[in-house]
């Protein structure tokens, strides 16, 4: 059974100055669960072979977060028993790789953006709340 979530080596820096200050974004946790969220939203599911320091799943223990989780993986392969105890790295990985996408989005947008990187992702997340909401979305997946 899995008891970490990965994170792309190769955004290390990047969510170092996510949650810099924390004034977006609290935790690596955080950041991750947004990215994951706008990846799927907008399709965006990346594969990575190099992790940087994983965090404990017991992190993403809230309500919220499972939720999260559970929405996007039962999503993204159709299948309600993706939740089962047995495939629990399987879902870890679908959300990962979202998250990942999700990143590569924000890296992208954010690098392009003539505004600060605080201004430009606070831009970004109210933008997302207007074209329908991440939470929205996730919200009506969990319901059915």
């Amino acid at each position: 059974m899995a008891d970490r979530v990965r994170r792309p080596q190769r955004f290390d820096d990047f969510l170092s100055e996510l949650t810099k200050g924390r004034e977006v974004f609290q935790t690596y946790k955080d950041a991750l669960v947004f990215a994951a969220c706008l990846g799927f939203k907008r399709g965006r599911k990346v594969q990575f072979d190099k992790t940087g320091e994983p965090i404990n799943l017991h992190t993403f223990s809230g309500q919220f977060d499972a939720a999260v989780m559970n929405a996007i993986a039962i999503a993204d392969v159709g299948d309600p028993f993706v939740m089962a105890n047995n495939r629990e790295e399987e879902k870890i990985r679908i959300f990962e790789e979202y998250a990942c996408g999700g990143l590569e989005i924000m890296e992208g947008l954010l690098g392009q953006a003539q505004l600060s990187r605080h201004e430009a992702l606070s831009a970004l997340i109210m933008d997302e709340e207007k074209s329908g909401g991440i939470l929205d979305i996730i919200t009506g997946l969990a319901k059915g």
